[in-house]
C-alpha cells in the first residue's frame, strides 16, 4: 500500500471520526450533506497526483452529493408546506367560533335550570330506550325510561334534573342513551351532541382542538357545523 493509499484512507477515518462525533452531537446517526461533502473534500486533497482517483468512481460520488442535495431541498420544501398548511387550519378554525358543532358522544354540558337535547340513531325500532345520567365523577344522578323509539334520528329531552327531582348544578355530564329491540336485545346506539363553540386551543406540537361547552373536541370529531 503506497504512502499516498495511507494518507488518503488515514484522512477520511478522520474526517469520519469527526462526522460521526457531530452526529452524536445532533443525536442522529446519519450523514448529512455537509459531512459528505467534507468527506469527498478531504479524499481529493489526500489523492496522489500521479495516481488520481478513478473517474468512474468521482462521478459516481458527484452523482450522490447531487442526490442528497436535492433531496435536502426537497425536504425543506416540504417543511415549509407543512407550516403553511398549519398556519391556514389555525387561521381557518378560528373562523368556526361562534357556530354550533354536531360532534359523535355522550358527554352533555348543563346549564343549571336549562333542558337538554339529546339525539340518537337507532339502526331499528326500539322496544324500550333508556337514558342513564351520570356527573363528572362518573356517580349516576338520574335513570329515565324514555319507552319507544322508530328506527334512525331520534330527539330526547333530558330537563337537568336528577332523581329527587332537583336540579343539577352547570358542568359537564354524560347522557348515556340505550336501547333494546322488540325482542329484547340490545342495539347498537350512535349520538350526537349540538354546542357552540366558544374558542380555539394550538398545544406546542400544533394540534387543535376546539372548546365547546367545556368539552375539547378535535376536528375528526365533528360531524357538522351550523350557524
Amino acid at each position: 500500500m503506497t504512502m499516498a493509499v495511507q494518507s488518503t484512507i488515514a484522512a477520511i477515518q478522520s474526517a469520519g471520526t469527526a462526522a460521526q462525533q457531530a452526529a452524536t452531537t445532533k443525536s442522529t446517526t446519519s450523514l448529512g450533506k455537509d459531512d459528505f461533502l467534507k468527506l469527498l473534500t478531504t479524499q481529493m486533497q489526500q489523492q496522489d497526483p500521479t495516481q488520481p482517483m478513478d473517474n468512474t468512481a468521482f462521478v459516481a460520488q458527484l452523482a450522490q452529493f447531487s442526490s442528497l442535495e436535492q433531496m435536502n431541498n426537497v425536504n425543506e420544501t416540504l417543511t415549509k408546506m407543512l407550516t403553511s398548511q398549519n398556519t391556514a387550519l389555525q387561521t381557518s378554525a378560528t373562523s368556526m367560533v361562534g357556530k354550533t358543532a354536531v360532534f359523535t358522544g355522550d358527554q352533555v354540558s348543563l346549564t343549571k335550570g336549562e333542558p337538554v337535547t339529546l339525539t340518537a340513531d337507532l339502526p331499528e325500532t326500539a322496544g324500550n330506550v333508556n337514558l342513564v345520567i351520570q356527573d363528572g365523577d362518573g356517580n349516576t344522578v338520574r335513570t329515565v325510561a324514555l319507552g319507544t323509539a322508530a328506527a334512525g334520528t331520534n330527539t330526547f329531552t333530558w330537563d337537568g334534573r336528577d332523581g329527587n327531582g332537583d336540579l343539577l348544578d352547570s358542568g359537564t355530564y354524560t347522557a348515556q342513551i340505550s336501547a333494546a329491540d322488540l325482542s329484547g336485545k340490545q342495539m347498537t346506539v350512535t349520538q350526537t351532541t349540538k354546542e357552540r363553540i366558544t374558542g380555539v386551543t394550538f398545544g406546542s406540537d400544533g394540534t387543535l382542538k376546539l372548546l365547546a361547552g367545556g368539552l375539547s373536541l378535535s376536528l375528526s370529531d365533528i360531524s357538522e357545523l351550523d350557524e
